[in-house]
């Protein structure tokens, strides 16, 4: 009864604030639209069969047919079977807010939390806070629809704040906070971003482990980290389910299963690990590190909407190109570093930077070193395999880094350090205990290091190129496409003509690359004013010319102001379309319409789109392609080595029965049927042993595989008798729940079947009349099993281990996180009361 409420009023302006932002921000999702993001667009025509055998079933299959042949489900869309989940706390964090504008809510809030454990002044925590949020790493991926990784990303304060107060002694409370941001943050199943959280706490324990031996109070620290490691085991059971099975398929997967083709010395090949070109794919260039200062640097990116005008465009309205879609085809080419393509730079904002640099020479003690240390890390991991002695040592020997890719992700450890250390300092200089010498000493430093940069900026301005990897295609292009104009108009390709063809492609390389120039320009103009506003204030505070209010206030509002208005370009109205439109991406073509009448069993190629980068197929059709960063390491080696090369043995055995091709004459989808597809099962005549993967892969290049399998020697023994040929032999498909198939056959001998299904021995058993039999990985990439003679029922069930103990994990884990929380939270609030 004697709370003085008055005490909740800064931090309720807090949230007021961080709703009224985000709503600005995201309005359309407000008026009932929806973002238009390829991920969003991926993952639901990844997950519908799922969702339609929910329907069906009552339940989601752990196996979806409807990608690469097959899969686990649970790498798509994973569910528990029972109700008792941690994760409803999310609502209460994000107030049921639509998505997009729960994100940029979310990542405000817990970093607002992480400032009051800071005691940072509720005005400086709010200019954190919407710093955090609205880097613009933050709005690209969400425009791109990677939602757990900005789930991941928001709930990341959180966890570095209840790491903090168990350091400062706060155990109940601390240990209430640990406990909901490590539980939140494993559920979104974004373990990269929790990977990067969990290398800042290791950063910040260090540092706190030296000062505590330093000051001789290692029992404390001690303490404090065998609190936050048991919180760390028990929360890490509340996601068991997709932890276990993700390690689990890990193991087969391009993120972990070594290709039996590949040479494990190759230097490009990592043990346990993704291959280092294509994890290292997404390297930020060491100068493209200055994008935290000068978002458009590099351009910006490939589709943003950094130029208003362009020279560029112009040339494109001369050819004829309307205004809007020339400006859209410069900002498509306008990115020109090594990340071809990015959705957007990383940026942390002028007034953010300053600051930071600042706290570098004005900051004192060991969280400012570990702070340090771990942006620091964060960038030299960005960097990626432009410092490959370094990177590459890592991803070989630092645990479970190997599993990642996309390099430039690491930037998320500079994101929110940067931020902590930028509020930090103007807290101290508003309100700390400080000699004018030392505020003035920083600031000439800051002053000083400031000009240095911009100096480099300005050299980097006159220095580069402005070429892009993809310039030389854009000219080209452009080439032939005067060429063929004037070939059509009936002249001769001349000399002549074949110069003025070079002048005018050159013309456009020209006219891009200029415009990149003045996007730098236009964003360093940008950065320096900015720069130079933040460094008065700094002035005005450091000389007392100002008082604490009107300067939090001020860089409040530049800070804001600049990312905010940077963030635009990469998400916007634009970004936002209504959900019929949304919908329309899985639009039945008339070429779906004519396969959808076929009610059997069978499998789709799409050869109008890159079949391995879609899912929009699987939406409608058990698909030889789909969309998955992790697809099944043989499946991969099957695309690489048969299915690229349109192998039709491989493709009959993968029971390809449709082909969707484009109609030559009006350049629209059609669907072609393939008599030779094998069909779900087949028995063989024979049996092909070979040594080893490599042989067993090459056997199917010349193997007629609908009458002898391919078997490596080593899975022998699981054939207890050799096929015998019989004419009258018969096996069919029952039916396909996914987790569970039915077939049938009758033989008077002895036979070997293959299944048109993918080999995975996590979690498939196959029993024949009831009794187990062993499943052989025949043809590389599918099942076979030896069937004795006679009448036989044959089931296949996927029944992985993993799931059913990480579903049992999740309940017992999930009550004990809500016993700690709930008993935290009670704890912190009794002792408050006593003190």
């Amino acid at each position: 009864m004697n709370f003085d409420f008055k005490k909740l009023i800064p931090h309720a302006i807090a949230v007021v604030i961080f709703v009224v932002v985000a709503i600005a921000y995201c309005k359309p999702a407000l008026e009932g639209q929806v973002l238009n993001a390829h991920d969003n667009i991926g993952w639901k025509g990844m997950a519908q069969q799922s969702f339609e055998k929910k329907e069906q079933l009552g339940h989601f299959p752990k196996w979806t047919n409807s990608m690469f042949g097959g899969m686990p489900t649970y790498q798509i869309a994973l569910e528990g079977t029972h109700n008792v989940s941690f994760h409803y706390v999310s609502y209460i964090l994000t107030l049921g807010l639509p998505k997009p504008i729960n994100f940029f809510f979310l990542a405000c809030l817990c970093f607002y939390l992480l400032a009051l454990v800071l005691k940072i002044n509720p005005w400086i925590g709010i200019m954190g806070a919407l710093a955090y949020a609205y880097s613009t790493y933050d709005p690209v991926i969400i425009g791109a629809g990677h939602d757990t990784k900005m789930l991941a990303i928001g709930y990341a304060p959180l966890v570095v704040a209840g790491l903090l107060l168990l350091f400062q002694k706060k155990w109940w409370l601390g240990s209430a906070a640990l406990a909901t941001g490590l539980a939140l943050q494993l559920g979104t199943n974004h373990l990269q971003i929790v990977y990067y959280t969990l290398l800042i706490l290791g950063a910040i324990t260090v540092g706190y482990f030296i000062d505590s031996f330093k000051k001789k109070e290692i029992a404390s620290a001690l303490k404090a980290t065998v609190i936050a490691a048991i919180i760390g085991i028990i929360t890490l059971g509340t996601n068991a389910i997709g932890t276990l099975t993700t390690w689990e398929y890990a193991k087969e997967s391009m993120r972990g299963g070594v290709s039996e083709l590949k040479e494990t010395k190759d230097k490009n090949t990592t043990s346990g690990g993704l291959d280092k070109d294509y994890a290292f794919m997404y390297s930020v260039g060491i100068a493209e590190t200055f994008t935290l200062l000068v978002p458009g640097i590099y351009g910006g990116s490939n589709g943003g909407n950094e130029y208003k005008t362009s020279q560029f465009a112009d040339e494109m309205q001369k050819v004829g190109y309307a205004e809007d879609q020339a400006l859209q085809f410069a900002n498509g080419i306008s990115y020109w570093g090594q990340q071809q393509p990015t959705s957007g730079p990383v940026y942390f904002g002028a007034v953010i930077m300053l600051l930071f640099l600042f706290a570098m020479f004005f900051e004192k003690g060991w969280l400012k070193w570990s702070l340090f240390a771990a942006g620091l890390f964060g960038i030299i991991l960005a960097w990626g395999k432009n410092v490959e002695a370094i990177n590459y040592f890592l991803f070989d020997y630092l645990p479970l880094y190997k599993k990642f890719r996309a390099p430039s992700m690491g930037l998320v450890m500079p994101q929110l350090c940067f931020v902590i250390l930028a509020v930090v300092a103007v807290n101290n200089l508003l309100f700390g205990d400080n000699s004018t010498e030392k505020i003035k000493k920083a600031f000439k430093q800051t002053a000083t290091a400031t000009a240095a940069i911009v100096a480099i900026l300005g050299i980097l301005y006159f220095s580069f190129d402005y070429m892009s990897p993809n310039d030389v295609r854009l000219k080209e292009n452009m080439v032939g496409a005067m060429l063929q104009q004037a070939t059509q108009q009936g002249q001769q390709p001349t000399a002549e003509l074949q110069q003025q063809a070079e002048q005018f492609g050159k013309g456009f390389v020209t006219a891009i690359q200029t415009d990149r120039k003045g996007l730098f320009a236009g964003d360093l103009a940008r950065t320096v004013i900015l720069l130079a506003l933040a460094l008065v204030m700094l002035w005005l505070a450091a000389n007392k010319k100002l008082k604490p209010l009107p300067v939090m206030v001020i860089l409040l509002l530049l800070s804001s102001f600049d990312l905010l208005s940077v963030g635009k370009r990469y998400l916007n109205d634009g970004n936002f379309v209504d959900p019929s439109d949304f919908d329309n991406a899985f639009a039945m073509t008339d070429a779906d319409k004519m396969i959808k009448q076929d009610k059997g069993y069978y499998r789709v190629l799409n050869t109008t789109v890159d079949f391995t980068n879609e899912s929009v197929t699987a939406y409608h059709h058990n698909s030889i392609g789909g969309y998955h960063p992790a697809k099944l390491q043989i499946y991969q080696d099957l695309i690489e080595n048969q299915i690229g090369k349109n192998n039709m043995q491989v493709l009959n055995m993968l029971n390809t029965k449709y082909f969707i091709v484009q109609n030559p004459q009006n350049g629209q989808p059609i669907a072609q049927q393939n008599p030779g597809a094998f069909g779900p099962v087949w028995f063989v005549k024979g049996i092909k042993y070979v040594t080893n993967g490599k042989e067993e892969m090459k056997a199917l290049d010349s193997t007629n595989l609908r009458d002898t399998a391919v078997v490596q020697t080593k899975f022998k023994s699981l054939i207890a008798n050799e096929p015998v040929a019989d004419s009258t032999a018969s096996i069919q498909l029952i039916e396909n729940k996914n987790d569970i198939i039915n077939y049938e056959s009758n033989a008077a001998t002895n036979q070997f079947a293959v299944f048109s299904e993918i080999y995975y021995t996590a979690g498939w058993n196959a029993f024949i009349d009831g009794k187990k039999a062993e499943i052989v990985k025949t043809n590389y990439a599918l099942r076979g099993l030896a069937v004795p003679a006679g009448k036989h029922k044959i089931e296949f069930r996927f029944e992985p281990k993993s799931y059913e103990l990480g579903d049992t994990l999740n309940l017992v884990s999930s009550i004990l996180v809500y016993l700690i929380v709930l008993g935290g939270l009670f704890m912190a609030w009794k002792t408050s009361k006593q003190a």
